[in-house]
């Protein structure tokens, strides 16, 4: 699907509690929905951390293993998991009896070079049906949170080990690093993920449509994807598109 404007909702660089709250807010908002949480994971340890919930209690701050609840299953399967109800998770950790634990239930992965380090679950806290269209908005917006997170992560030492991931010397490389996009290519993929189209893209970057139109196939071919959504999740993944 295009990439929407709700999608591409900013999160703006913010202390790591107050962006994963705002996380929650606007995932809230975007597939209206009552509750939500966010957890990180230590692949070291095997294990993920409650870091931030809204509207329900998920046992905030407690530890888990990676083969419990919905975000184990996120890791395990390495994609979105959609439930129709929370009661279906093995090992999950709402209380029965709930709004949250009775209704569906959307958990999407965090994504940093190549790897899940987290996820963003959302509470309907009532029946519904997400819809294909819902869940993709969701994965960009959450995705798109995490350049942000990385950023925020430098001064607090509880997320070294679950983003940093060190070059040859010894030091983390900053988003962005290493992408093969040339700087036209990166405007013009930041800009597709606002939801704008060749021609506002031209306009924007004054440029000729037919030019934009060679750098859009150009960021498709480099990013290996068949749309602009999946370019856009794969350079935000790849650390090739830095949150603004």
């Amino acid at each position: 699907m295009a990439v929407g404007p709700r999608a591409t909702t900013s999160l703006e660089c913010a202390p790591v509690t107050a962006l994963l709250h705002r996380l929650i807010a606007t995932s809230a908002d975007l597939v209206q929905a009552a509750a939500g949480s966010v957890s990180l994971v230590d692949r070291s340890r095997a294990r993920y951390a409650k870091r931030a919930e809204r509207g329900t209690s998920c046992r905030l701050g407690s530890s888990f293993s990676l083969d419990e609840g919905v975000t184990g299953q996120v890791v395990a399967r390495r994609r979105p998991v959609v439930l129709p109800s929370y009661g279906q998770v093995r090992a999950g950790h709402l209380a029965a009896g709930g709004a949250a634990h009775a209704g569906a239930v959307v958990a999407v992965p965090l994504w940093w070079r190549g790897d899940v380090v987290g996820a963003n679950v959302v509470f309907a806290c009532r029946p519904r049906r997400f819809t294909v269209a819902e869940v993709d908005e969701l994965e960009l917006l959450t995705q798109s949170a995490v350049p942000a997170l990385v950023r925020a992560g430098v001064d607090d030492p509880s997320l070294t080990h679950l983003l940093a991931h060190p070059d040859g010397d010894g030091r983390t490389a900053p988003p962005g690093a290493g992408s093969p996009l040339t700087r036209r290519e990166r405007e013009t993929l930041a800009l597709l993920a606002r939801g704008m189209s060749n021609r506002e893209v031209a306009a924007a970057l004054v440029l000729s449509p037919k030019t934009v139109e060679k750098h859009v196939a150009a960021v498709l071919q480099k990013t290996d994807a068949h749309s602009r959504t999946a370019a856009v999740m794969t350079a935000l993944e790849r650390g090739w598109l830095p949150d603004r």
